[in-house]
């Protein structure tokens, strides 16, 4: 290959990557839409004060899912959470209620880059939470989130 077409290449992936960058597809009941960071800062911030199995002590500011739930008629059952590499976990609803589980968007005051595992993560307050400390736990820590799926 030329020079060119990899050059060509390299940019239209990097534009595909910032397109999607700040925002994830919720997908319920068969309807999909776009959220994007802007769309979560219009909703009430919660910060978790934790550490998780890929970052030691800090602060996370996202939405709690209970305020998802309200906002997007996210019923009872589970979401599964879909990562850019395609890393996918199934996590209770009333879990992520019972436990005040936030989807952050920035980590000690600001936005998490895709780079730094951003832009979008599954918090859980570990720390405050003794039976969180959980390798299953872990795995619900997804990072660069794409897709939230609501199975009801």
């Amino acid at each position: 290959m030329t020079n060119a077409i990899l050059l060509a290449m390299a940019l239209a992936f990097s534009t595909l990557c910032l397109a999607h960058e700040n925002s994830f597809r919720l997908i319920n009941n068969g309807n999909e839409i776009s959220i994007t960071t802007a769309d979560l800062e219009q909703m009430p911030s919660s910060e978790i004060r934790t550490s998780t199995n890929f970052t030691p002590l800090s602060v996370f500011t996202g939405v709690r899912f209970s305020e998802l739930a309200e906002n997007y008629a996210i019923g009872s059952g589970e979401i599964r959470v879909f990562a850019w590499d395609d890393y996918s976990y199934t996590m209770p609803v009333a879990e992520l209620l019972q436990y005040n589980v936030i989807l952050a968007y920035k980590k000690n005051g600001s936005y998490i880059d895709i780079s730094a595992l951003g832009p979008y993560v599954i918090i859980y307050p570990r720390d405050d939470y003794p039976e969180l400390e959980t390798l299953d736990v872990n795995a619900k820590t997804v990072w660069q989130i794409k897709t939230l799926e609501i199975i009801e």
